[in-house]
């Protein structure tokens, strides 16, 4: 969508000389160095000399009552006062302009967005360190990921109704604290519960990033530009993961072994990785001390005064020279709103019947259809792209799983006596081989099989194992010490005289030491690259062609590039294939937010983009475990499903036409 058509869908396009406010029987023109009130004459004057170039808006207290209707909440509100407002805030920020004040608000928006990323993707790299010092089981790991998708959907839901009501500044900002406080908190967590209720927490903070966010910049930000400095917020957002990953592959373990060995440690190296994926959540609640309110939420809540010292604060940060001042444009004149609640439990009241209504409002005639085809490419979407972001890299696992044991080495009807074996082995099989007076110790055991050996006089000491087996052998005259050999490892085994010392263990799991960190870290960097170019790319394209076009785009290459994956069989190709097909899923995703944000009203817009992160995540709950349980051998099912899923999103982005750009 061009500049000069992004104009046109402005109400009554102005001069870029803009007004004060007329409230009551005050009226303010504001400058640097002019703050002073004028009483009713001058602006009457004013306005008479403006009205014949049509350059004002004149909105008197008597016609918002007899034009107006009574709201849920009790307001009378004009049914043209929405339009004023929003056409004067779009001439505010225009002349306010656009520059270092934006950039600086996307870095410190887009870096508590990068927490939600994070949070998401933090999970993939805990999960082995978090099994081996949690005794968990399989069914407990795949609850690490949930409950921080979970926590997200509801933390979208509380925060983006919030948001609509409280401030967008003030939402952002406690969403970032209650994500912080509660990701250090986790990250000192000695036991499973306790840690699942901090990560909950702290998802449910982060959550509410996505909608307050989103919005709070857009509503900063002048039209002609909107498009673009969200999909840089856009673009930090998917930054995040790419941080994720490059902060886990310097300090969480990449081997099982090292897993282990750091397991040992009072506060091992998974810990202090979660307290440093903190260091973007907390940068921004930071930086968001020195950013103001949204300007459209408090023109919408009758404070005046203080948007206009906001458009003042950003003028002065993106223009180092001259002053801004605003000439004279009347907003609405006296507007009532609803009377003060006269008990602390009638506001609360009023507050909770407030916060439910916002959502009940995203179903109303007006509102229904673009709510229903927005939460349906929500959720369609980020069921496909999480999805995809666990098979991918279950796929690539299952590639260097293949290349790991065509390694392995065999080793038949071969005799030991007094060897000392004192370096870890792995990978091996042993046939029918004989250990006499031998020695095991301080060692690590991976992906070993004795078939029909025999041990005599032979001792383990302090040796650890994973996929480690004794099949049809005998034992005579063997001890174990400190070791984690238990019955699991011996199948159809004689023992003879077998002495077992150890401490007493309430643990007794087969940990997998091939935990395949560089595979998961390709196939993430592989979909998260491609998401951020295309996350800055979607920005011009949805400014240039329209929000809803630039979206059907991305959906069509999405389902094209799903397709194609489903015929590759390299794992470097399907990672960049589907890898790009995730970074168009994003893109498309972004160009619909920007669509909900213009349609939505002041007070629904938080409300209605939290409700469709929510949509999303639940989408992802779901997707998680169908994508686990697909084959891994070939791609084709992932990208038939992906494709057939893909078919809602793009749907809903042909149906839904651009609306008027006012905020």
């Amino acid at each position: 969508m061009s500049d000069d058509s992004e104009e046109a869908c402005l109400v009554r396009p102005r001069s870029p000389s803009l007004t004060g406010v007329a409230s009551g029987t005050m009226q303010y023109t504001h400058g640097i160095g002019n703050s002073q009130p004028h009483h009713n004459n001058s602006g009457n004057n004013n306005n008479n000399n403006n009205s014949n170039n049509h350059h004002s808006i004149h909105s008197q207290g008597s016609h918002s009552t007899a034009r107006g209707s009574q709201s849920e909440s009790g307001e009378l509100i004009d049914y043209g006062d929405d339009v004023v407002l929003s056409q004067f805030h779009a001439d505010a920020i225009k002349q306010a302009g656009f520059g270092k004040f934006q950039f600086i608000a996307s870095i410190i928006s887009g870096l508590g967005l990068a927490g939600h990323a994070i949070q998401v993707y933090a999970v993939f790299y805990i999960i082995p360190s978090a099994e081996v010092e949690y005794c968990i089981l399989d069914t407990e790991k795949n609850w690490l990921g949930s409950i921080t998708l979970l926590g997200i959907a509801l933390g979208a839901l509380l925060w983006g109704g919030l948001a609509g009501r409280t401030g967008r500044r003030k939402s952002l900002l406690s969403c970032l604290v209650v994500c912080g406080v509660f990701s250090v908190i986790a990250a000192f967590m000695p036991t499973y519960g306790p840690f699942m209720m901090a990560r909950f927490c702290a998802a449910a903070g982060i959550g509410g990033a996505l909608p307050t966010a989103s919005v709070y910049l857009c509503e900063l930000t002048p039209v002609n530009f909107r498009a673009r400095i969200l999909g840089l917020l856009g673009a930090f957002g998917v930054a995040g993961g790419l941080l994720a990953g490059a902060i886990a592959t310097i300090t969480v373990p990449a081997t099982g072994q090292k897993v282990m060995l750091e397991n040992k440690e009072h506060f091992s190296a998974w810990h202090r990785y979660l307290l440093l994926s903190t260091l973007p959540t907390f940068a921004s609640i930071l930086g968001l001390f020195w950013l103001p309110e949204s300007p459209r939420y408090l023109l919408e809540n009758s404070r005046e005064v203080e948007a206009l010292t906001i458009y003042q604060k950003i003028y002065q940060n993106n223009r180092t020279r001259g002053g801004y001042s605003l000439t004279e444009l009347e907003l609405p004149g006296t507007r009532t709103h609803r009377s003060l609640p006269t008990s602390v439990l009638q506001e609360m009241a009023n507050s909770i019947s407030l916060f439910f209504g916002s959502f009940f409002q995203l179903f109303n005639k007006v509102n229904i259809k673009q709510t229903v085809f927005l939460f349906a490419a929500w959720t369609a979407t980020i069921f496909v792209y999480h999805g995809l972001t666990i098979y991918i890299a279950e796929y690539s696992k299952s590639i260097e799983s293949e290349n790991y044991y065509r390694n392995t080495i065999n080793k038949d009807n071969l005799s030991f006596e007094n060897t000392g074996f004192n370096k870890s082995i792995e990978n091996m099989v042993y046939n029918n081989c004989r250990f006499v007076n031998c020695t095991f110790r301080r060692m690590f055991m991976s992906h070993i099989t004795f078939n029909n050996c025999t041990f005599q006089n032979t001792e383990f000491t302090n040796v650890k194992t994973s996929r480690t087996q004794f099949k049809f052998s005998t034992f005579e005259d063997v001890g174990l010490i400190d070791t984690d050999m238990t019955e699991r490892h011996f199948v159809d085994c004689s023992m003879n005289n077998v002495t077992t010392l150890r401490l007493l263990s309430t643990c007794d799991r087969d940990f997998e030491f091939n935990i395949y960190l560089d595979s998961l870290w390709k196939s993430h960097f592989g979909a998260l690259l491609p998401g951020i170019v295309l996350m800055l790319m979607v920005g011009e394209g949805a400014h240039r062609f329209g929000r809803s076009r630039a979206a059907t785009l991305c959906f069509g290459f999405a389902i094209s590039l799903s397709i194609t994956f489903g015929f590759l069989y390299h794992d470097i190709q399907v990672i960049w294939t589907a890898g790009s097909a995730q970074g168009l899923m994003l893109a498309g995703i972004a160009a619909l937010t920007l669509l909900a944000i213009e349609s939505y009203t002041t007070t629904l817009r938080c409300t209605a983009v939290g409700f469709f992160v929510f949509g999303g995540h639940l989408g992802a709950l779901i997707g998680a475990p169908l994508y686990t349980a697909l084959p891994v051998t070939s791609s084709k099912a992932a990208a038939i499903i992906s494709t057939i899923f893909l078919g809602v999103p793009i749907s809903s982005a042909i149906v839904l036409k651009d609306p008027c750009l006012l905020l």
